[in-house]
């Protein structure tokens, strides 16, 4: 099994915003500072919205991939947050956005070839409709990590 990215305490429940700058920050400031170890929340929404501005990530269907790389992350760092209301992003399809997964990468050769693949088997996991369904319908950040991570497997989106 690979490295489980991620992990509960990542994972923000109810996420109440008013556009994907609010939602960003609200999700990276609900990161205990161990997720974020020697990293400062602002620099990575910094970098976040940097992103963002050189192009959308809200793929569609109500999901939103930001991403960054930063040189003081050594592995990648996933966080999570559902709106069940849904968010105004500038999204591909006009779409709010219910599901937003931020990942951090590190700067390293890989990275990009890592992120493409974290990224692709995160949408693909989003891509059912009734998970989507009970995703917005779970009410703490347990219940959405017991969705995404089963105990009794690994997703393959959440691992390295």
């Amino acid at each position: 099994m690979g490295l489980l990215l991620l992990r509960e305490e990542n994972v923000v429940a109810g996420l109440d915003a008013l556009n994907f700058e609010d939602a960003l920050k609200k999700i990276i400031d609900a990161m205990p500072a161990w997720s974020l170890p020697g990293i400062a929340k602002e620099k990575i929404l910094e970098l976040l919205i940097l992103r963002e501005q050189v192009g959308t990530t809200a793929i569609g269907h109500g999901i939103a991939l930001p991403h960054c790389f930063s040189s003081e992350v050594h592995e990648p760092v996933v966080a999570f947050g559902v709106s069940p209301e849904g968010i105004s992003f500038p999204s591909l399809d006009g779409c709010p956005v219910h599901f937003v997964f931020v990942l951090i990468l590190p700067q390293h050769e890989k990275a990009e070839h890592q992120k493409r693949q974290i990224l692709r088997n995160i949408k693909w996991s989003l891509c059912d409709r009734s998970m989507q369904e009970r995703l917005k319908k779970a009410r703490t950040a347990s219940e959405i990590y017991q969705l995404m991570v089963p105990e009794s497997q690994c997703v393959p989106a959440l691992t390295a």
